[in-house]
């Protein structure tokens, strides 16, 4: 799990960027990464949406598969994850 939103430039001491989680999910090597802060409610100036589509894009660029459970979704590791873009449906 990778924090991924309500970002700011002038928040960077204490919140990464999209593009930073995923590059921090490389980092350590992960082998599949769960974007987390981003879609339960608006802190920052940017669009709901810009954190994952920006995470998302990133992910594909550095070729380290994400899941992306709608809020409160179940479900196990080891078998199908949740990959619906469900934020694109609102």
């Amino acid at each position: 799990m990778m924090e991924c939103g309500q970002y700011n430039k002038a928040w960077e001491a204490i919140h990464m960027m999209p593009e930073q989680s995923v590059l921090a999910g490389k980092e350590v090597n992960a082998q599949l990464v769960m974007p987390i802060h981003w879609g339960a409610f608006k802190l920052s100036i940017h669009e709901w949406t810009d954190p994952i589509i920006r995470f998302k894009n990133e992910s594909e660029r550095m070729n380290l598969p994400i899941i992306n459970p709608v809020i409160g979704e179940r479900f196990c590791l080891g078998q199908n994850f949740p990959r619906k873009e469900w934020w694109r449906l609102q």
